[in-house]
Order: C-alpha cells, then sequence, then structure tokens
C-alpha cells in the first residue's frame, strides 16, 4: 500500500493546519477545516473533522471516495498536500481524541507567537467535546510539497 515518507507521516501532528476538499458526482466542491491527522501503519491517512459542520464534505466523500488533504505549518509554510480516491468516512474512537488533544496543544503552540491567543483558537476551531468528531481515512495516491519556494509542485514520491 502506498505510504506518505516518514518525514511527512511527522508534519501530520507537528502543529498543522488541516483543510480537506472533495465533490459531488456533478463536480460541486466542498471543502471542510481539519482539526486533527495521523499516519496510518498501514499508509493510510486518517483527519479528523468536527462532524456539525463537515455534512456536505462527508456526503460527497460517501458518493465517490475522492478527497484531497493539504497539511500547512504556520510560521514555516511548509505544505503537503495529498489526494486519495479510496476516501471512507468513520466514526472515531476514544483514541481519536487524544490525537485530537495532542494536535490541538501542538498548533496552539505554533501559532501563540504570532498572537493568536490560546483562548481565542479555542473559541474559533478546538473548543469542542471529542465526542463530536468525526473522521475520512484514505490512501495516499499521489502527494505534493507545496511550500512556497523554487520547489513547490514537486511530486512526493510515496512509499511502497
Amino acid at each position: 500500500m502506498p505510504r506518505l515518507p516518514t518525514d511527512w507521516t511527522a508534519h501530520l501532528e507537528s502543529g498543522v493546519s488541516h483543510r480537506l476538499g472533495g465533490s459531488h458526482a456533478d463536480g460541486q466542491p466542498e471543502i471542510c477545516r481539519g482539526l486533527a491527522a495521523q499516519a496510518l501503519p498501514d499508509g493510510r491517512v486518517e483527519v479528523l473533522l468536527a462532524a456539525n459542520v463537515a455534512d456536505r464534505l462527508l456526503d460527497a466523500v460517501r458518493e465517490n471516495g475522492r478527497i484531497a488533504y493539504v497539511a500547512a505549518q504556520p510560521g514555516s509554510h511548509r505544505t503537503l498536500h495529498v489526494k486519495g480516491l479510496d476516501a471512507e468516512v468513520f466514526a472515531t474512537t476514544p483514541a481519536h481524541g487524544q490525537l485530537f488533544e495532542r494536535c490541538r496543544e501542538r498548533f496552539i503552540a505554533r501559532v501563540e507567537p504570532y498572537g493568536f491567543s490560546r483562548a481565542s483558537i479555542m473559541a474559533i476551531w478546538y473548543d469542542l467535546d471529542v465526542h463530536c468528531l468525526t473522521g475520512i481515512r484514505f490512501t495516499p495516491c499521489g502527494a505534493w510539497d507545496q511550500t512556497p519556494g523554487p520547489g513547490a509542485g514537486q511530486a512526493v514520491e510515496l512509499l511502497r
């Protein structure tokens, strides 16, 4: 199964901003902010979202399994773009609550030096009960380094 290289799997939990995009069968796009992500031992990527704001994206994923995911690190702007064709929606478990909390704390630590307070970040994105989370899981079929600069858009070689 294709998998991301180790440096990029570590990136997913390093305090990045998560974005997901999909589209319905008719091409209508849907986007949503993710809250946490991880790479599984088998190479698939899991991204957690707040279920109450992700309805349309989740419907699109259920329709066709296509997903685009971007993980961008505040400050350095190091950015990974990954696509999948087999995305599925899954119910989170208590272990996902630990992932959510870990990614939340790392994200807050990354943005606080830029004047964003913990209270404001919590109020905007992270002040929710872990029972309100849902997830999207997919196998990477393509990945790109989208970090701004001369190498932007370079393909990331997936491991087999």
